[in-house]
C-alpha cells in the first residue's frame, strides 16, 4: 500500500488527507497545532466570481474552487456526522451607486456563462438588501448571487479529520522534520521516525523553514491577519448572506447570532499573534460604514492568524523542483478557504497521474522555491 505523508494540517492537508484515505492510501498527517494556523482565522466566504482582482490565472483557481465546494461536502456528510461549517446562504455585493450597480451586475452575468454555479443574480435597491441583511446602512444597494456560501474553517477541518481517520488515515501531533538521505526523503515527528513513497508539504507559512535541511529555500511571507467574532444575541443570523462591502474586509453572518468582521493584512506583522487595538478599530471603523450597528455589538473574541503569500501573490501548486515525490501548496493567501479544498484534490489527482481539470502551469513550485 503506498504510504504518503502530509506536513500540515490546516484545510489542504486535512482535505487531501481524507480524499487519500478514500483511495485506500496509508495516510499519516503529521500537524504541529501550531497557533496562528491560517484556516482557524479566515473570514470563510466562497465567493470569487465579483473580484475585481486582475490576476487571471487566481480567478481560474477560484472560480474552480467554489464549483468544487458542493460535491466535496455531500461526499464529506456520508463519511461523518460532524458539521462541515458551510453553507450555501447567498452573498450581497454592495455599492452606492446605481451606476456601479449596473456595472457590476453586468461582470457578474458576463462571468456566468463560464460558472454557471453563481446561481440567480438580482440587482437589489436600498430597501430590498435591506430585507435580507436588516443592519445595512442606508444607500447601499446590492447585487446578489445566490450561489455564494460560507465556511467555518475549523469545523470543516475537524469533520475532514474525523472522516479520514475513520478511512484509516493517522494523525500525529508534533514537529515535523525533513531529512535528506541520498535520494530518498525521511523525515522525524516528535520521536517517531519515518519514511513515504509520497509526501505533501501543506505547512502554510511555515514551509521555508521546512524545507531547508533539503538545500531549498521558499519566498513565502507571512502576513498578519486578524478578525472580530462578534456576538448578536437573539438576532437570528442563521440565513443571512455574505456581504462583500467595496472594502478590503468582509461580513460573514454565521448560525446562533455569531458574525465575522475583518480582516486586517498586515505584511510587517510577521508570525506575531497578538491581537491589537489598532487592528479592532480599523475593522469597526471600516465595517461601521456599511453595519453601522457593529460598534454596538458585543466582541466575543478576537483571532489572529498567519496567511503565506508569494512575492506575487500567486499560488504554487505541484511537485518540488527537486523532488518529484514530494508534492507541495502555498501561498493561497486570504483566499485559502475558498482555494484549499480543490487545491488539495489537485494534488491528489497530481499524485495519481490523472488529468488536472484546472491548468496549473501558472502555479509552478519553482517560481517561488529554489535550491
Amino acid at each position: 500500500m503506498e504510504k504518503i505523508v502530509i506536513i500540515g494540517g490546516g484545510i489542504v492537508g486535512m482535505t487531501a488527507a481524507y480524499l487519500l484515505s478514500k483511495q485506500q492510501k496509508e495516510v499519516v498527517v503529521i500537524d504541529k497545532q501550531e497557533r496562528g494556523q491560517a484556516t482557524y482565522a479566515a473570514a470563510g466566504i466562497v465567493c470569487p466570481w465579483l473580484s475585481k482582482r486582475r490576476n487571471k490565472v487566481w480567478y481560474e483557481l477560484a472560480k474552480d474552487s467554489a464549483r468544487y465546494y458542493p460535491a466535496l461536502i455531500e461526499q464529506l456528510a456520508q463519511d461523518t456526522t460532524k458539521n462541515t461549517g458551510y453553507k450555501m446562504v447567498g452573498a450581497l455585493c454592495l455599492r452606492d451607486t446605481e451606476e456601479k450597480l449596473i456595472e457590476l451586475e453586468q461582470i457578474a452575468r458576463s462571468r456566468k456563462e463560464e460558472a454557471p454555479e453563481i446561481g440567480d443574480i438580482k440587482r437589489l435597491t436600498p430597501s430590498e438588501t435591506q430585507d435580507m441583511f436588516p443592519i445595512v446602512a442606508p444607500g447601499f444597494g446590492s447585487v446578489y448571487v445566490s450561489g455564494g456560501a460560507r465556511v467555518d474553517g475549523a469545523s470543516l477541518v475537524a469533520a475532514l479529520q474525523d472522516a479520514a481517520m475513520k478511512q484509516g488515515a493517522t494523525v500525529i501531533h508534533g514537529k515535523a522534520k525533513l531529512e535528506k538521505r541520498g535520494e530518498t526523503v525521511q523525515g522525524v515527528a516528535g520521536e517517531q521516525h519515518w519514511t513515504a513513497d509520497k509526501i505533501i508539504l501543506a505547512a502554510g507559512a511555515w514551509l521555508p523553514e521546512l524545507i531547508q535541511p533539503l538545500g531549498l529555500q521558499a519566498a513565502i511571507h507571512p502576513q498578519k491577519g486578524q478578525l472580530l467574532h462578534l456576538e448578536w444575541g437573539e438576532q437570528v443570523t442563521n440565513d443571512w448572506p455574505v456581504v462583500l462591502p467595496p472594502s478590503a474586509k468582509s461580513i460573514v453572518p454565521f448560525d446562533d447570532g455569531r458574525m465575522i468582521i475583518g480582516a486586517t493584512h498586515e505584511n510587517e506583522g510577521g508570525f506575531d499573534l497578538e491581537p491589537t487595538e489598532a487592528a479592532k478599530v480599523e475593522i469597526l471603523d471600516e465595517i461601521a460604514r456599511f453595519a453601522p450597528e457593529v460598534k454596538h455589538t458585543k466582541i466575543a473574541e478576537i483571532r489572529v492568524g498567519t496567511r503565506p503569500f508569494t512575492p506575487d501573490f500567486t499560488p504554487i501548486i505541484g511537485a518540488l523542483p527537486t523532488a518529484k515525490s514530494i508534492f507541495v501548496a502555498n501561498g493561497l493567501g486570504s483566499s485559502g478557504l475558498t482555494t484549499g479544498p480543490y487545491v488539495a484534490k489537485l494534488l491528489v489527482d497530481l499524485i495519481a497521474g490523472k488529468t488536472l481539470q484546472t491548468d496549473i502551469t501558472g502555479f509552478d513550485p519553482s517560481n517561488a522555491i529554489t535550491s
